[in-house]
């Protein structure tokens, strides 16, 4: 029996992924990562094998870009998603067909969900799903990525989170219905394939900051954020750092291409307006490295090494940079674009690790300076560095990988 963890994604999905997929080999159970290609090298670099996917995000990016109206509502980005996942999952569905061996058992998030359980049932094996934030039919706000439109009632959220859980299973129908014709298989009835309590579902993030709903389905299991071990950082990106005072983090995470030259354009304002050096990613491989005196942007870097080393951290706030930024014990704040991100943004300023989020849409130059000088200049600066600290100190000390392992052995996903 192995594992095959299918990251159907961007790097935000891949990598914790990735990670899992390494410790299980360490601890004896081969583990296969299937993922875009253009992530080939980011699944297998912790020890996983991999099987890369012939398809691109950029597709998706650019999308995005060009119906801005549309990526700006929640409709809209979940229309978008599903779209990509349509014109991926022919080479997705050939590519998870390859890596699966019978008795296998297959692990998706939630947009590969009813894929896993496809696959799984073909091959005599056992399917589970893997989130990243709070996805789980609850009543409670805190708990779910969608908690600003919860209303007083508590059946009425029951029933509401319900109906997202199996919109958001549902953007994955594609990618399923493909490996069931490939398959020779029956289409099962809507919902009832990934229906909670049907199979295990691991919610693989920091209880700290997704705080678990009181009531966890059966074969539900809230572990722990799948941290990467922090990684020697690039020595002229290293040579940057240690040239002056800590510089803040400006940075989208998988989004950094559809800003391009005009988000650089805006950075290096914000860098002269703030007197602050900041380091951002590069949206291209031409653009990696110093730009100005008070700008650095970085490639393929490992944020556990870089977020330490700044003064503070301005990302989107998704699932892995905000916890990755709340296990630094920095003080951070997100600028969200839409579906969970500005749950976790939310949840960020809700434990006092920094100010109150700003929307991506409303970002300027002013506006940003701004946020940059609340965050490590202003008044309240002090309190959130201070929480920040006792915050990190919390959550480092979370075996998010290790509660992993051990919730899939104790849902037999593991031999043994």
């Amino acid at each position: 029996m192995s594992v095959v963890l299918i990251g159907l994604g961007s790097r935000g999905d891949v990598q914790p992924l990735a990670v899992l997929g390494g410790e299980l080999v360490r601890r004896g159970v081969p583990a296969r990562v299937v993922a875009l290609a253009e992530y080939a090298e980011l699944a297998g670099r912790y020890g996983a094998a991999v099987e890369p996917v012939d398809a691109e995000l950029a597709p998706a990016l650019a999308m995005a870009r060009r119906y801005r109206w549309v990526a700006g509502t929640l409709t809209g980005q979940g229309w978008l998603l599903r779209h990509w996942v349509r014109a991926v999952s022919e080479p997705f569905a050939d590519a998870i067909l390859r890596a699966v061996r019978p008795g296998d058992a297959v692990v998706g998030g939630v947009l590969a969900a009813e894929a896993a359980v496809a696959v799984a049932q073909a091959v005599r094996g056992r399917a589970a799903t893997m989130l990243f934030t709070g996805q789980l039919p609850t009543s409670q706000p805190e708990s779910h990525c969608f908690s600003r439109w919860f209303t007083p009632w508590a059946t009425v959220n029951r029933w509401a989170t319900a109906a997202s859980w199996r919109a958001a299973t549902g953007l994955g129908a594609p990618l399923a219905g493909i490996i069931r014709e490939k398959l020779g298989s029956g289409e099962p009835r809507r919902g009832a394939a990934t229906a909670p309590g049907r199979h295990p579902i691991i919610v693989a993030a920091s209880p700290t900051l997704v705080p678990p709903p009181r009531r966890l389905p059966p074969l539900a299991r809230q572990t722990g954020y799948l941290a990467a071990p922090a990684e020697e950082l690039p020595a002229d990106l290293a040579a940057y750092l240690a040239g002056g005072a800590e510089p803040v983090f400006v940075g989208v995470g998988s989004f950094t291409p559809t800003t391009g030259a005009e988000g650089l354009a805006l950075l290096r304002d914000v860098a002269v307006r703030s007197g602050r050096r900041l380091v951002t990613m590069a949206p291209t491989a031409a653009d990696v490295g110093e730009l100005d005196d008070g700008l650095f942007a970085v490639g393929d870097v490992s944020f556990e090494a870089l977020f330490p080393r700044m003064a503070g951290l301005v990302h989107h706030g998704g699932a892995g940079s905000s916890q990755t930024g709340l296990r630094s014990g920095r003080p951070s704040v997100a600028v969200p674009f839409g579906v969970d991100q500005p749950y976790h943004a939310a949840r960020l300023a809700a434990l006092g690790v920094g100010p109150e989020p700003v929307p991506f849409p409303r970002l300027d130059a002013p506006r940003l300076t701004r946020l940059i000088g609340d965050l490590v200049d202003g008044p309240a600066a002090p309190g959130f560095a201070a929480r920040a600290r006792d915050v990190g100190e919390l959550v480092r000390a979370e075996d998010g990988v290790g509660d992993t392992v051990r919730a899939m052995r104790d849902l037999g996903l593991l031999p043994g």
